[in-house]
């Protein structure tokens, strides 16, 4: 496995963090809460990378951001996945 770089592991604990304390305040929030913060994590997870201006070197925070935008991503895109996989077995066992 490769060393994380600093911005990189920053940024993935940052991604884990604000997705517990999310999923916690939604628990307590209820069904309302809850949908409200599976729509905000769609939109997080898809942060804006500035790709209008390539020759710009990002800088610390911006690989921070990215990075915990990629981790957030990459969980959703996982919870989605086995939501789905539990659902065909529900439905076929």
């Amino acid at each position: 496995m490769t060393a994380l770089s600093p911005e990189e592991l920053e940024g993935r604990l940052n991604a884990h963090r604000e997705l517990m304390i999310s999923w916690l305040a939604a628990m307590m929030g209820g069904e309302e809460t809850t949908r409200a913060l599976l729509q905000r994590l769609s939109e997080d997870a898809t942060f804006k990378d500035h790709e209008e201006d390539p020759g710009i070197a990002p800088g610390e925070g911006f690989a921070i951001e990215t990075a915990t935008a990629r981790e957030s991503r990459t969980i959703l895109e996982a919870a989605r996945a086995r939501m789905k996989a539990e659902q065909r077995t529900r439905e076929t066992g």
